[in-house]
């Protein structure tokens, strides 16, 4: 039987993303209403970002202690989860529509980054040459979005976040609900891995395994945690920016960093299955966008089934790759 305390942990960890989720996301829209930028751009860099320092810490963590089956299992799992769970979960409780101002460019910084990701993995380890496009591709990323936006709004493309009716937050108290938001994030992802983790080495599971599952969806907590506080306040824009940021940051952020690292041994498993899986959830929800579809209760029980039958694939070693490897001429 596991230790009390890291069944203690995981429980823990849960409650404290649970206030920290409402707290970054009211704090990251009230930040945005101040400076009249708009919700797309709050859920990219203030919630996407801050929703992402768990999977950059774990996966640094990991790579340092040459764990590179957990890093990358982290990076890769958390972007699959980002989509199936993170636009799943809150579509069960609000639905709300893909689409909005802006999504499109966030939409191909996130396709760019996933097929730079799997051209690399697929040529072999990563190493500090990746690391160093990675983040230049992600510093790029950050100052045409920005620039683009504010440009949006002063010409009046985009109108920006209103104020609501309500007395807003001050700054200083919007920067503190950000600060504590991210923070509780950071300290329950932690928590959640500490617990998680334990336990699974305690029944001697691959760290593959762990980096894809209890990793991936432990610190894909923050990111499900913001977008159900968006979807409850009705910030579609939020949950979405939030997935998309997300996923830049995972891979250009957290996999660029680990790849200085290098060089990082990328295990079967990632090239025959998962990457194909991460590949196919990222056209999803590119097809999401490009349709202004709208994310009902429905299409959110789609997703959550999707997400079941990919761990039930990792479980029983699917080899999406072998299938077309094996196909007669």
């Amino acid at each position: 039987m596991p230790d009390f305390s890291l069944i203690a942990a995981l429980i823990g960890g849960l409650v404290i993303l649970a206030f920290a989720g409402d707290f970054l996301v009211s704090g990251a829209v009230a930040v945005a209403e101040r400076f009249g930028v708009s919700k797309l751009i709050a859920g990219i860099f203030i919630v996407g970002f801050g929703t992402s320092a768990p999977e950059m810490v774990v996966s640094l963590n990991a790579a340092l202690e040459d764990r590179a089956g957990l890093a990358l299992g982290n990076i890769v799992g958390s972007n699959i989860a980002n989509i199936f769970l993170v636009l799943g979960i809150p579509a069960l409780i609000m639905p709300f529509v893909a689409g909005g101002h802006g999504q499109g460019r966030a939409l191909t910084a996130m396709l760019v980054a996933t097929v730079v990701w799997m051209l690399l993995t697929a040529m072999g380890p990563l190493t500090f040459l990746g690391g160093v496009l990675f983040l230049t591709i992600l510093v790029a990323y950050c100052v045409i979005t920005f620039y683009m936006a504010r440009k949006a709004v002063a010409s009046g493309e985009d109108p920006g976040i209103e104020i609501e009716e309500h007395d807003p937050l001050s700054l200083g108290r919007s920067l503190a609900y950000i600060v504590l938001g991210i923070g509780g994030l950071v300290l329950g992802a932690h928590l959640i891995i500490a617990g998680g983790v334990g336990i699974a080495e305690f029944y001697h599971v691959p760290q593959e395994w762990i980096g894809l599952t209890l990793l991936a969806f432990g610190t894909s907590l923050p990111e499900i945690g913001a977008a159900i506080a968006a979807a409850l306040r009705r910030h579609g824009e939020v949950a979405i920016g939030n997935v998309l940021g997300s996923n830049v940051f995972n891979i250009l952020g957290a996999g660029g960093i680990i790849s200085l690292f290098g060089p990082i041994e990328i295990a079967p498993t990632f090239t025959q299955y998962d990457h194909w899986v991460m590949a196919f959830a990222a056209l999803l929800i590119g097809g999401f966008i490009l349709t202004r579809a709208r994310l009902g209760r429905l299409m959110g029980v789609l997703m959550l089934l999707i997400y079941a039958a990919y761990i039930y694939g990792l479980i029983h070693g699917v080899n999406l790759l072998g299938l077309f490897q094996s196909a007669p001429a």
